[in-house]
């Protein structure tokens, strides 16, 4: 008797406290339990920018699965299955771009420092192909006569950063008619670069197509630059990235001029 108390008290059956519970209590206890994988979803979704949704998502995941396989097959536990898989997406995705935008600002560093180097730096006065309002040219890549500076300005067709800053040329131009304006864009042909900058109102000669610029003008990769040469040939300004009105000023006006060469 002793024997077969002891059985029973070990009998898994009887440690099953679902199974001890009042029906009505059973019921609550699985709908209290079902809900669990929608508020994992929806928390991972809400905090996936902080890439929280990859445990949160995962944990919703893992408990709405092992429900379903129970037999608790509700709606809510279906919903808090999708839920959940979508804060892991949105957090993935969160992590894509939040390593673009790592990835972005470090190279954008990389890229100003390499331009500060460049300031004082002669640049070669090869001939170069042009696209202007005349029609296809040839230029040195030198200060014209009767001008101070030869002003470069490195864009891409295809970014709005690039329209934004030669509508800012553009109406700085007229100020400063010392200064010769020449646009570039090494990805597009110079029929569609002057185009580009006669949208954005620079009225400027367009780089030719297939023309290699001297180093260190052959390097530029960010969008837009904007190089300043000076009548010795020298690089007096490099600029990277959007500039404010102050900024392009002081590069035009000379108030960032070199020294004069030695003789």
């Amino acid at each position: 008797m002793e024997h077969g108390a002891k059985t029973d008290e070990l009998d898994p059956d009887n440690l099953n406290l679902d199974n001890n519970l009042d029906p009505s209590d059973r019921l609550w206890q699985r709908n209290r339990f079902a809900a669990g994988p929608l508020v994992f979803g929806i928390i991972g979704i809400v905090a996936s920018p902080l890439l929280l949704g990859l445990a949160l998502g995962a944990l919703g995941m893992r408990a709405g699965i092992d429900l379903w396989r129970n037999g608790t097959r509700r709606m809510v536990v279906a919903v808090g299955i999708a839920l959940s898989f979508f804060a892991v997406v949105t957090s993935v995705i969160a992590a894509l771009l939040w390593g673009s935008v790592l990835a972005t600002v470090l190279l954008g560093r990389d890229a100003m420092r390499e331009a500060e180097r460049w300031r004082g730096r002669t640049v070669e006065p090869r001939q170069i192909e042009t696209l202007a309002a005349s029609g296809a040219t040839t230029m040195s890549l030198a200060v014209p006569d009767g001008a101070e500076r030869l002003v470069l300005i490195f864009v891409s067709t295809q970014t709005a950063p690039s329209a934004e800053a030669l509508v800012l040329l553009g109406e700085l131009m007229p100020l400063y008619p010392s200064c010769r304006f020449l646009v570039c864009d090494p990805l597009a042909n110079a029929a569609a670069v002057r185009i580009f900058a006669m949208l954005g109102g620079v009225d400027a000669p367009a780089l030719g197509d297939s023309t290699v610029l001297p180093p260190p003008l052959d390097a530029v990769a960010a969008f837009p630059t904007i190089v300043v040469i000076d009548r010795a040939g020298r690089i007096e300004s490099a600029l990277i990235g959007a500039r404010t009105r102050a900024e392009l000023d002081k590069i035009f006006s000379g108030a960032a001029a070199l020294q004069a060469p030695e003789h």
